[in-house]
């Protein structure tokens, strides 16, 4: 096996006598480098952390009252821009475990967009998946692959 290979690679692998775990031996190890010289990585070397018995979510529940945001979102529709220096005028829900950032859970982005009567936000991409409810007001639509999808 040439050794250069699994010097350069982020993979590090060790056998372990636990009970959890296989036999430690001479071909577990080779079997290892062979695996970090391929970039794999064996999840019963991993088990524990990717599957946990219980979540551990970084993320505290918190309650977001709706009368508290649709007023500050009233208030931004008036001093903010739709365009892009309001960027859609969305408005981010933010764990308050989670240092600020705009995040619900470390895995969920959530946010209310106000738009006025007659604006229309700037259209924009997603990579991620994204779903879209209608919390007040009627004659909304997305467009989608060319196609306007009314919203209700």
């Amino acid at each position: 096996m040439d050794m250069t290979e699994i010097a350069n690679s982020p993979v590090r692998l060790t056998a372990v006598d636990s009970p959890d775990q296989p036999t430690p031996s001479a071909a577990l190890e080779e079997l290892y480098r062979g695996f970090e010289k391929e970039l794999l990585v064996p999840l019963w070397t991993e088990i524990g952390d990717l599957m946990p018995v219980h979540p551990r979510s970084k993320a505290v529940p918190h309650l977001w009252r709706w009368e508290n945001l649709v007023a500050l979102a009233g208030e931004a529709g008036h001093l903010v821009p739709v365009g892009r220096g309001g960027e859609r005028r969305a408005i981010a829900l933010a764990n308050p475990s989670l240092g600020g950032r705009p995040f619900a859970t470390p895995t969920l982005w959530a946010a209310i967009q106000y738009l006025m009567p007659g604006e229309d936000a700037p259209e924009h991409r997603h990579t991620q998946h994204a779903f879209r409810f209608v919390v007040e007001g009627e004659g909304v639509w997305t467009v989608v692959g060319g196609d306007p999808v009314p919203m209700r």
